[in-house]
């Protein structure tokens, strides 16, 4: 584990692969980078917390898990993050020949907005650029 805003700067980057893959239709590598994208802001949040976990368990794509730990820690989690629960998914479905479910716009701009909300309210906690 490092730097909160490291984490968070790694997110940004997965936002903006996101936005790229979209522009080349590839809904399915846009999903995984937006899920990424909340996963990686998620744990700037529990670095900057100072909520260690165990090694194993840092390393899970589960955000409904992470969200669960803020929110056991005490930390306010705002509602909307709660939506980012869905993107789970993205990190298996749209990744790997046997896992896989396409995907289209539609679903694409809905986790887009979620995850950006998510990345935004990370930012305001910890600070950083861009």
């Amino acid at each position: 584990m490092t730097d909160a805003k490291l984490w968070l700067a790694f997110a940004y980057k997965d936002l903006l692969r996101a936005r790229r893959s979209y522009g080349y239709r590839d809904f399915e590598d846009a999903l995984y980078h937006l899920q990424q994208a909340v996963e990686k802001s998620l744990k700037a949040l529990l670095i900057y917390y100072d909520i260690r976990l165990p090694s194993k368990h840092f390393r899970t794509h589960d955000i409904g898990y992470l969200v669960d730990i803020l929110k056991g820690e005490g930390i306010s989690v705002p509602k909307f993050v709660d939506k980012a629960r869905s993107l789970t998914s993205y990190a298996f479905t749209t990744r790997y020949p046997d896992d896989y479910v396409p995907v289209g716009e539609e679903e694409y701009e809905e986790a887009y907005e979620i995850a950006v909300r998510v990345y935004e309210w990370a930012k305001g906690i910890v600070g950083g650029q861009p």
